[in-house]
């Protein structure tokens, strides 16, 4: 996978200084330090995005950018709580494809609405995902795990990060295109399922967070969603090129802050996070991790995650995942 942003030294350049006039143009902010919210235990990509930018954008807006891990309820809880924060710019929210896009249609309590209650600050990732198994599966390639998942007797497990999550639709989008049945074993996060899937409790895990599990042994990779292979997994194949095809899913993740937010300020975090991605050591940092990198304008992102809520919202119901 090709990196998503190029900036050159003179736009990263360029990039700051449009920072730092967005935020002189805010009386007197920042003063105080920044929250960055995970809505997810430690130890998965939303963690890593956030603290891998938490850095360069302290160094960009002069104040500390401090990440806070609260999981639960599938990122549903500190999510909310965010929506209900004071809109001031000093909270944002990690917001990605399972709290923004999966989430309104899974859960019938849901207490924020992710159009309506926030400002979209910039699209960070786009993350293909990567179908990984343990050794005791006994299966190195795609084509002997589709033979043996048809076959089951019982069925395999496999682990997502929570029902309705990214990793459930998109195991669930596999299974229905390549005609077998599975049984879902839920985790508090994707590290968990990680651990699940290197311990032996589950069979597989489809998933964007696998690439160091795989460079170390631990876990098998078979094959990647997306129209290419990875730069990083390069003898690993498609599920198009392995003769399933409609397995697309893609994961991705973003900032957003509370609806009411000042322009102004959205624009000075906006910049800052584009300012980041666009430095060497965190691209390679990423793209060692499998994630590519998006950025863009706070309006591209908010039509991104409506078009992701309305595709979305058709597959959680194709596939069962709503909850009462």
């Amino acid at each position: 996978m090709k990196r998503a942003v190029q900036v050159s030294t003179c736009a990263a350049l360029a990039l700051t200084t449009a920072v730092a006039g967005s935020v002189s143009a805010q009386e007197d902010w920042p003063t105080q330090p920044i929250r960055i919210i995970v809505p997810y235990a430690a130890g998965g990509n939303n963690d890593r995005i956030a603290r891998t930018l938490s850095e360069p954008m302290s160094q960009t807006l002069g104040v500390p950018v401090v990440v806070e891990n609260r999981g639960g309820a599938g990122g549903t809880v500190a999510t909310g709580e965010v929506a209900n924060a004071d809109a001031d710019g000093y909270t944002v929210v990690m917001c990605e494809i399972g709290t923004m896009a999966i989430n309104p249609h899974v859960y019938s309590n849901l207490t924020y609405d992710p159009v309506a209650d926030f400002e979209p600050v910039v699209q960070i990732t786009s993350v293909p995902l990567v179908l990984g198994v343990g050794p005791q599966l006994g299966v190195t390639t795609i084509e002997d795990f589709l033979s043996m998942v048809r076959t089951a007797d019982p069925e395999i497990a496999y682990a997502s990060s929570g029902v309705g999550s990214a990793q459930h639709l998109a195991f669930e989008q596999l299974r229905s295109q390549a005609g077998f049945e599975a049984l879902q074993i839920p985790y508090n996060g994707a590290a968990p399922a990680r651990t699940a899937l290197i311990s032996g409790e589950v069979g597989a895990f489809l998933d964007g967070t696998l690439i160091p599990s795989i460079q170390n042994g631990e876990v098998t990779a078979l094959a990647v969603t997306g129209d290419e292979r990875l730069e990083t997994l390069p003898d690993v194949p498609t599920f198009a090129e392995a003769g399933v095809e409609g397995v697309d899913f893609t994961s991705w993740h973003g900032f957003c802050v509370p609806d009411g937010t000042d322009d102004g300020v959205v624009s000075a975090l906006n910049e800052a996070v584009n300012a980041a991605i666009s430095q060497d050591n965190v691209q390679d940092s990423f793209d060692a991790l499998n994630i590519g990198l998006v950025g863009g304008s706070p309006d591209e992102f908010r039509s991104f995650i409506e078009s992701q809520y309305d595709t979305l919202g058709t597959l959680v119901e194709e596939t069962g995942a709503a909850q009462q």
